[in-house]
């Protein structure tokens, strides 16, 4: 069966007042679209014994893909996400092993996760004429599984006929509203500013991340259809 369930990010976070104090997880999820119901649930235990369940409210809709979203409201050691449409389940259980936040702060979905990409335009001059360029820039979310790492984005600007990698660099722990995520890490691309190919209006593109100290290479290539996102200046997908 095709994979439709990835986590994006799982943070963890802490909160003390009026003589409580404990911890909260929120939860991003992304889901192929494969049906107009869905059901998305975290699947966890607060003490590594007991297990429960907390639905996820839609937050983002992608077109071939939709992004979940919630918050559990008290510990969180281990979990899974459960995806249910179209009289199919399936789960994201991190290769079978479960996702864990007893000893850090976030885990991001099978090692590596598209953040957001947006697409640019700009001009360049030359031989007496001026040239549209356009390009792809955005952010990876990726776990640290050792020191040595490669992460990209491999990308296509004529419909899938040529592809491009280009390599991401490290751009730290926090996200854009402040969240630390460590020890997990945030990577930026941007690829060549080339001439605006006509092939296509889309840039079409998956991402990646090498671990060096293994050799292994996980990819988010969008449940298997890739990524797409308008040549248009300015526009996103995440």
């Amino acid at each position: 069966m095709d994979e439709t369930v990835r986590l994006e990010l799982g943070t963890r976070g802490f909160f003390s007042g009026g003589g409580f104090s404990g911890s909260f997880t929120v939860v991003t999820v992304r889901v192929k679209n494969i049906a107009f119901v869905k059901d998305v649930t975290v699947h966890y235990t607060p003490d590594n014994h007991n297990w429960k369940d907390q639905a996820l409210a839609h937050s983002f809709f992608a077109g071939d893909h939709d992004i979940f979203k919630g918050t559990v409201n008290e510990d969180v050691e281990q979990f899974v996400i459960r995806y249910a449409a179209d009289g199919q389940t399936q789960y994201d259980n991190y290769f079978g092993k479960n996702y864990r936040l007893d000893l850090a702060l976030a885990a991001v979905g099978k090692n590596v996760v598209l953040h957001t990409a947006t697409a640019r335009r700009g001009t360049e001059a030359g031989g007496g004429f001026t040239f549209t360029t356009s390009w792809l820039e955005g952010d990876v979310l990726v776990n640290n599984l050792s020191f040595a790492k490669s992460v990209g984005v491999r990308m296509s600007a004529d419909g899938g006929t040529t592809w491009q990698d280009t390599g991401a660099s490290f751009a730290g722990q926090h996200l854009p509203d402040s969240t630390f995520i460590g020890p997990a890490e945030i990577w930026h691309f941007q690829t060549p500013e080339l001439n605006l190919n006509a092939a296509s209006a889309v840039f079409q593109f998956a991402v990646f991340y090498r671990n060096g100290a293994t050799g292994e290479v996980f990819w988010d290539n969008n449940f298997g259809q890739d990524y797409h996102v308008d040549k248009a200046d300015g526009t996103m997908v995440r």
